[in-house]
């Protein structure tokens, strides 16, 4: 992860100033990263715009993460445990950016930004890139069903956040249909109401299977810690085209 180890090399100035960017700086300072683990991952040069873009991915997302747990006003156990989860099964991060990780998460869950100021700010860099955006509230999703309950505070960020990132606000509708066990489900992957032709299946299959290819989003600034988030996405993709082409026989 290149982008982090020149974080660590001093180059945190560099996302545009922003919420996001003050975040960085100010968890650096407070992630428990030990001078061993440091000196390891240390990188010299100036980032990238595809690195600067990994990072913005990477640091608004346990922001978000943060923000959204502390929604009811309290953080409780299961929401970290979930988070951690997250960041050691779903993304397989490492101890030392895990730690950061944690830095960011807790140092936004408990700061004054609003959670919107974040929102707007990774809709700005990644305007140009809806496959990200989806796939960034996609998550935020994932996290918050973990426990298998959308709790209210949960929902009315989750139904805020789509606006804020460039979304329909239909979105959250769609997304929270892929969380059901049935052939919606299957058409919600697809960004399709239930009573879609097949013309419209095989049209939506064939842009996703395009724009979601785990290779090509990494190429637009996903950090290469979320791949495996992104090969899942693509595997549903193919299981839900599937599904509805077995259905229609």
């Amino acid at each position: 992860m290149s982008w982090f180890g020149k974080i660590m090399g001093g180059s945190v100035g560099f996302m545009m100033g922003g919420p996001i960017g003050a975040l960085v700086g100010v968890s650096l300072g407070h992630a428990l990263i030990d001078d061993k683990a440091r000196a390891g991952i240390v990188e010299s040069g100036r980032m990238t715009g595809q690195e600067q873009r990994q990072a913005v991915f990477f640091t608004a997302t346990f922001a978000m993460l943060g923000k959204m747990a502390k929604a009811d006003g309290r953080v409780c156990e299961d929401e970290i445990s979930a988070v951690r989860s997250f960041m050691a099964d779903k993304l397989r991060l490492d101890q030392v950016h895990q730690q950061f990780a944690m830095g960011v998460f807790n140092e936004a869950k408990d700061n004054a930004t609003p959670f919107e100021d974040y929102a707007r700010q990774f809709g700005q860099v990644f305007q140009a890139e809806p496959q990200l955006r989806t796939m960034f509230y996609e998550m935020l999703f994932t996290i918050a069903l973990a426990d298998g309950v959308l709790h209210p505070a949960e929902e009315k960020f989750l139904r805020a956040a789509p606006s804020l990132i460039g979304l329909q606000n239909s979105t959250f509708e769609t997304v929270k249909r892929q969380f059901v066990s049935s052939l919606s489900h299957h058409y919600a992957v697809l960004g399709l109401e239930d009573d879609a032709d097949t013309s419209s299946v095989k049209k939506a299959y064939r842009k996703l299977v395009s724009e979601y290819h785990p290779d090509k989003i990494v190429s637009k600034g996903l950090p290469e810690d979320f791949t495996k988030f992104a090969e899942e996405k693509f595997r549903e993709i193919n299981e839900a085209y599937e599904a509805i082409q077995n259905a229609k026989k």
